[in-house]
């Protein structure tokens, strides 16, 4: 395994260590913590493989246009 080392100051090794749980190392926090970047060319893709009717994409297009009214 490959293995970096970064510099951080005091404050936040003191909040990752707040949040440390017991036997779990740095790396396991920061994943545990960090959620993973969200792959949008991913997502289309798999959204390629399921396409849906016309009828559910105008039924999600209201679903959107209402909530934008309400913020």
């Amino acid at each position: 395994m490959v293995k970096k080392t970064i510099i951080i100051d005091n404050e936040a090794y003191e909040r990752l260590q707040a949040v440390r749980k017991e036997n779990e190392s740095f790396s396991q926090v920061i994943k545990r913590i960090v959620p993973k970047p969200f792959d949008l060319k991913a997502f289309l893709k798999e959204l390629d493989k399921h396409p849906m009717s016309r009828e559910a994409c105008e039924a999600i297009a209201d679903i959107v246009e209402s909530r934008r009214k309400h913020f």
